[in-house]
């Protein structure tokens, strides 16, 4: 379990410190969400302390961004925005 807590950890990490844009985006369906939207942390906090920071991480990058952090799929993401609602798109 605490091997599984470090990758994550690392994956926030290099999360943060991104400065470029992945140059190509995997072959994703995007479904009705635009990949240029951006995300928006909605305040809303969750019991999973690693999902909060991942929620952080990936504020005010695009869709196609989070992905390319790993830090999230797509399902990932529509999941956060309808269901769990810790994301919007501003």
């Amino acid at each position: 379990m605490a091997n599984k807590t470090a990758t994550k950890k690392s994956m926030l990490s290099s999360a943060k410190t991104q400065t470029e844009t992945a140059t190509t985006t995997p072959k994703i369906k995007f479904g009705s969400y635009n990949p240029d939207a951006k995300l928006k942390a909605t305040g809303k906090r969750v019991t999973a302390e690693h999902n909060n920071e991942r929620v952080k991480a990936v504020n005010g990058k695009t869709i196609k961004e989070a992905i390319a952090t790993g830090l999230y799929t797509m399902s990932g993401i529509r999941y956060d925005i309808e269901k769990v609602k810790t994301l919007e798109i501003a």
